[in-house]
């Protein structure tokens, strides 16, 4: 084999490997990124907001309950219609959220828990305004009620804000950038492709040299192709910058009144990025003509030397 000819199939096989590799690292940094979008719209929103609302339900229906038992007009209006329509609220966003918490198994089963405690507090609230003629019972139940509801780590609303943290925390990883994907997208990616991108230069020049073309123009379109990382650099900021707007919406107070709203404006926040995301399956589409490009480009000048003695 002539000296040539081992340059170039060394040269061939380095620009492959170098390929592969730097098209794994990006796809796995791009994919880390971009895949939290969905799940921030789709799962932890909802969850977190449902948690939130029930919070808020559960404190509003016992200060209604209250104020509901000691009216004059209690004998006949009942327990008001605002305490009812605040534990419906509470019940049916504890339902929702035992399907689609993003807190784990061990937040699953404290909602499950929390669920039957919520059924408790609202019997403990009718045998409340069933004595309401009888203030010793009144206000036991009530006190019952109000420890059901707000008693130190064993209370519905301790349970639920425990519920909540976890989902902040989960929260926190989908939308921080993480050393993994810092250390990928300003080291690793970067040093690999312009490795690869001093590779294609170095052997452009060598072929210009050794054959006497000015320019090989299929390793001339693999160099341009690696421009194709800067769009996917800019969506990958403009992704992280959403991620983390969104997160800082969902970690206000109040979200448990606003639901709606902050629903919407995270929505709005990632709707672009969910195009973006898709990009993903782009990157081994590119990889696999970036690397067609480089063999296209090597092949018939390697092959030139095939039958040239040692």
């Amino acid at each position: 084999m002539s000296g040539t000819r081992a340059f170039l199939v060394r040269r061939l096989t380095a620009l492959l490997v170098v390929t592969a590799v730097a098209v794994t690292t990006l796809l796995a940094a791009y994919y880390g990124v971009s895949r939290n979008s969905a799940a921030v719209t789709d799962r932890s929103t909802p969850a977190i907001l449902q948690v939130a609302a029930s919070i808020d339900a559960l404190n509003a229906s016992y200060d209604e309950a209250k104020r509901s038992i000691s009216s004059p007009t209690a004998e006949f209006e009942g327990l008001s219609e605002e305490y009812r329509n605040q534990l419906s609220t509470a019940k049916q966003s504890l339902a929702q959220v035992s399907k689609s918490t993003i807190g784990g198994e061990s937040a699953r089963g404290s909602l499950r828990t929390t669920a039957a405690l919520v059924t408790s507090y609202g019997d403990t609230v009718e045998q409340a305004y069933a004595n309401r003629d009888n203030p010793t019972l009144r206000d036991a139940y009530l006190g019952y009620a109000d420890s059901i509801l707000r008693h130190g780590h064993s209370g519905i609303l301790d349970r639920l804000k425990a519920v909540q943290q976890r989902q902040f925390d989960v929260l926190d990883d989908q939308t921080s950038f993480g050393w993994l994907l810092t250390f990928a997208w300003w080291l690793l990616v970067p040093g690999l492709f312009l490795t690869l991108a001093a590779l294609l230069v170095h052997t452009q020049r060598f072929l210009r040299r050794r054959f006497r073309r000015l320019v090989n123009p299929w390793l001339a379109a693999a160099t341009a192709l690696l421009i194709a990382l800067l769009p996917l650099a800019a969506f990958t900021y403009q992704t992280q910058d959403r991620l983390e707007s969104a997160g800082a919406s969902l970690t206000q107070s109040g979200i448990g009144h606003n639901g709606g709203p902050t629903a919407r404006k995270v929505a709005r926040t990632m709707r672009n990025a969910h195009w973006q995301a898709g990009a993903v399956g782009w990157i081994p589409v590119g990889g696999a003509v970036l690397a067609a490009l480089i063999l296209v480009g090597l092949q018939p000048r390697i092959d030139e030397y095939r039958f040239q003695s040692r």
